[in-house]
């Protein structure tokens, strides 16, 4: 039996208040949220699942609708988390100076990046939830158990993806330059990462480079199991590994810089 160290408990203390405020901010914005990160999705599904299902009825053995469904919900992290621990964060640590003040309370700056990343992913999984019950009723969704699986598998991505956006906002003092980040990070890896077609058919470079991207491998994990596919128990544990590998070492980076810009 493990015994809580006083580390664990103090940082629980300090959690548990930073995680309330996130909370309360959600319950007067719940409504917004959910239509702004959910409507975006719902447009791609759509106009790809039925403008472009109408014409490639199957890719890689799967109806196109439910090929494309665990894209789209993989995806939904990216700009989510990307805009939440970009504009987010400077916004909070910058430019309303909410860091210095929850500084100066026994909260740590751990405590906060910790609290910004789980309230950001959990904020995330919402729309996503929504996107799946939705994709039923359109028949993309091929088995409800391997779609309940993909569900804690989507909550570590949202996790992995945070913590590189966090990577970049650490190095940003203008906003402006977060445009940067959508152009050469977040655009990239929606196109190329899987979500609208085979990768396998791809030319070697473009392939190569695809295999680069995070994205691509949660979709590799998502779909599979939305699908109700065989997957395989080495590459499972693997992928997943590596999600949680990227978002120990982005947050622990993060950290690092953070504390340099505002502490030192």
């Amino acid at each position: 039996m493990m015994v809580p160290t006083m580390h664990n408990l103090h940082m629980l203390r300090t959690l548990k208040p930073m995680l309330t405020r996130f909370w309360w901010e959600y319950r007067s914005l719940w409504k917004a949220l959910i239509m702004r990160d959910l409507l975006d999705r719902v447009i791609y599904l759509i106009a790809f699942g039925f403008g472009m299902g109408a014409i490639v009825h199957t890719m890689n053995g799967l109806p196109y609708l439910m090929f494309l469904v665990p894209g789209i919900a993989a995806s939904t992290g990216i700009f989510v988390m990307t805009m939440a621990m970009t504009y987010g964060v400077w916004e909070r640590s910058s430019s309303y100076k909410l860091y210095s003040a929850w500084l100066a309370t026994p909260v740590r700056l751990h405590d906060i990046l910790l609290s910004e990343l789980i309230y950001a992913s959990l904020r995330t999984m919402p729309s996503i939830i929504i996107l799946f019950v939705l994709a039923a009723f359109l028949g993309g969704i091929g088995s409800w158990w391997g779609t309940l699986v993909a569900v804690p598998v989507l909550l570590l991505a949202n996790v992995a993806f945070g913590a590189m956006a966090l990577c970049f906002t650490v190095h940003i003092h203008r906003p402006l330059h977060f445009a940067y980040v959508n152009t050469l990070w977040t655009t990239p890896m929606f196109l190329f990462s899987g979500v609208f077609f085979d990768l396998s058919h791809a030319p070697l470079p473009l392939w190569i480079f695809s295999q680069l991207l995070p994205l691509t491998h949660v979709i590799g994990l998502v779909r599979p199991l939305v699908a109700g596919l065989p997957l395989d128990p080495l590459r499972f544990l693997i992928d997943f590994g590596a999600l949680a590998l990227i978002a120990a070492a982005g947050f622990t980076y993060s950290l690092r810089k953070m504390r340099q810009r505002l502490l030192d």
